[in-house]
């Protein structure tokens, strides 16, 4: 369903790139915004750039019901030499709400953080964080701005996070504003820290 063709053509974004935000950047590892106001993530590993037939796949899996693709492409995110450097206590699936979960009959984040749960032999722990509003998709927001306002609030994290090492999981970073919400929440809860994988990431 994704040759090896693709998946080499596929760009990698290990190296150059922020290790924080999975900005560009020039020479250091951590850019220059989140060195002066570090974001609630200790981590963002984005695998792929958002293009291509990783984009194609992203939304077979994401749209079109295409749950097929779900191993696989978790399968590339847990390869990532970059992943095992973490000790996570848990992987957390970045949650939909669950009305919207209901309509499209699965989370594909939950999907993707299976095979990442099975490498690090720990829960897959999708009551530790939950959305409590139904609020617009991403997607229609196109602005940084406008995106940090539609996710502000929405999340509330479990007691059981306390003293936990979290790795949030989900399919696409564009802005990172759903990542850093999720983060705050859980770190608020009392999560030690807060480490994030994604498939791609908008650059």
């Amino acid at each position: 369903m994704l040759c090896d063709m693709c998946i080499g053509k596929a760009r990698s974004l290990n190296g150059g790139f922020c290790r924080r935000c999975a900005r560009h950047t020039r020479g250091p590892d951590l850019c220059h915004a989140c060195a002066e106001s570090p974001p609630p993530l200790s981590r963002l590993i984005a695998v792929y750039q958002f293009d291509g037939a990783i984009r194609d796949a992203i939304h077979a899996l994401k749209y079109n019901d295409i749950r097929a693709l779900g191993p696989l492409l978790g399968k590339l995110m847990s390869d990532d030499p970059r992943i095992v450097r973490l000790v996570p206590d848990a992987i957390v699936p970045v949650p939909l709400h669950p009305r919207r979960e209901r309509g499209r009959g699965y989370n594909q984040a939950a999907i993707l953080a299976r095979p990442i749960a099975e490498l690090f032999e720990v829960p897959l722990a999708r009551n530790l964080l939950r959305r409590t509003v139904d609020n617009q998709p991403q997607v229609e927001s196109h602005v940084g701005s406008a995106r940090s306002r539609n996710v502000s609030g929405i999340f509330e994290a479990s007691p059981d996070v306390r003293g936990k090492r979290i790795l949030l999981v989900d399919d696409v970073a564009t802005t990172g504003s759903t990542l850093r919400e999720c983060a705050g929440t859980l770190l608020k809860a009392g999560a030690r820290r807060v480490d994030a994988v994604v498939l791609a990431k908008e650059i």
